[in-house]
């Protein structure tokens, strides 16, 4: 069957399993959403029931249920499709409409999260954290190792840890944040998606291709075509947030301080850093970071202000220097984990990425999943000259879903996914003049 409108879609299968068997709710569903986020380690869902048939007292949902969900845009396609299964966690929101008919939603979520929070990882390992991950899928979460999909990379160094009796989930957050890759970047997310689990970092994710090229004019198609075309096109889009000074500065984007407490030798040491130390080892979408220069009252750069945030750490660096851990622990010092290159960079680095997102409303599309990059060519709003390219650069560029949601109706399907960005098309970063701040103190 071909496409013929982009918000179209073919429920394959979609039933709950419960203790009496297999039941099909495809024709009692009102709304369903499907969400999946880079901060979130799971995917997660729910639907609207319209019950007519007692469904809700035959079942007694008590958490034992799950649910199946096979959707493709076309009945004979498995082009951007969706097949999952998912563990209905909780009945919410249920109310009468008749006296024959009644209308709940039912809440569900990836069945891993619901086994890790029954157990604990109370461990000690010795191997790269990419390993530990792995290990913690495989032995807790019981992931078959053909079924762990996802894209992983490798982690620097091996570690010698103990996991703080953390749940397996938990362990592994725990993880990415710690972890650094072989550039030094302590930017891992671990997240659920489409394809499977996740464990990358921002800049590996940042690297890859676009999978779309986002449009927001209509253009002229035939009519053969339009519905394919029509994925492309944005319905419509918001700002979510384009640079908060007052956020940057307090999360140390710009610039702060690094102090680290060896109580084995008792050294303390002080390590200022600003914007390059977290932005220069990591690879970017696009060629000009977001970054804006400017001078204070003092006429001091942003970049120089090392007040504006400061963690305070127990770090292992001197340790290199002292005999006495040569010779009693020399271990340590290469299965240490080094906390001066992610306490302070890994919040930086996110924030940064956060200060410019953008939500987008597209026609219904199963591969737009979060860690996926698209290409946004934003609008320009305001007059233009003849000739100029309706573009926004500021706004335009290589963006990297952080979340979306798969909106499906009785007759329609929209992808809802939130886009951000280290960096933009902008031909260059901008500088504060000095009449500006003379501006605020002379007025």
């Amino acid at each position: 069957m071909s496409l013929k409108d982009s918000q179209q879609f073919h429920i394959n299968e979609l039933v709950i399993v419960s203790k009496a068997g297999k039941t099909d709710i495809s024709a009692m569903y009102k709304e369903m959403s499907l969400y999946d986020s880079m901060f979130m380690p799971v995917m997660s869902g729910d639907i609207v029931i319209s019950d007519a048939l007692g469904l809700s007292s035959k079942l007694m949902f008590d958490g034992s249920e799950s649910i199946l969900i096979d959707i493709s845009k076309t009945e004979d396609s498995d082009v951007a499709s969706f097949k999952k299964a998912f563990r209905i966690y909780k009945q919410s929101n249920r109310r009468s409409n008749t006296e024959r008919s009644e209308t709940y939603v039912l809440n569900f979520v990836s069945d891993e999260l619901l086994f890790s929070d029954q157990q604990r990882v109370n461990q000690a390992y010795k191997m790269s954290y990419m390993k530990m991950v792995e290990r913690i899928m495989l032995d807790y979460l019981k992931i078959p190792e053909n079924n762990l999909n996802g894209l992983y990379e490798d982690s620097a160094g091996e570690r010698d840890v103990i996991i703080p009796n953390l749940r397996p989930i938990e362990a592994i957050q725990w993880i990415a944040r710690k972890a650094v890759n072989m550039d030094n970047s302590p930017s891992y997310v671990f997240y659920q998606n489409l394809i499977g689990y996740n464990f990358i970092t921002l800049s590996k994710l940042l690297s890859q291709s676009e999978i779309l090229d986002i449009e927001f004019q209509s253009k002229n198609r035939n009519k053969k075509s339009k519905a394919i075309s029509d994925l492309s096109g944005a319905r419509s889009f918001e700002v979510v947030s384009q640079v908060d000074t007052i956020k940057r500065t307090r999360a140390g984007v710009n610039a702060g301080t690094f102090i680290g407490v060896d109580p084995i030798t008792r050294m303390i040491s002080k390590r200022p850093l600003s914007y390059l130390d977290h932005y220069e080892n990591m690879k970017h979408g696009n060629m000009t970071p977001n970054f804006a220069s400017q001078f204070n009252k003092e006429g001091l750069l942003n970049t120089e202000m090392h007040d504006s945030r400061i963690v305070l750490d127990t770090f292992s660096t001197p340790r290199q220097l002292s005999e006495y851990v040569k010779s009693h622990d020399p271990e340590s010092l290469s299965y240490g984990s080094r906390t001066e290159d992610y306490t302070f960079q890994r919040k930086a680095i996110f924030e940064n990425l956060n200060s410019k997102k953008l939500k987008i409303v597209m026609p219904g599309n199963f591969q737009l999943t979060t860690g996926f990059n698209v290409n946004v060519n934003a609008p320009y709003f305001g007059e233009k000259e003849p000739g100029d390219e309706n573009k926004d650069p500021n706004l335009s560029g290589k963006y990297v879903i952080i979340g979306s949601r798969q909106l499906i109706k009785e007759s329609t399907h929209e992808t809802i996914i939130e886009v951000a960005s280290t960096s933009s098309e902008n031909q260059f970063i901008t500088e504060s003049l000095p009449a500006q701040q003379q501006a605020i103190d002379s007025y």
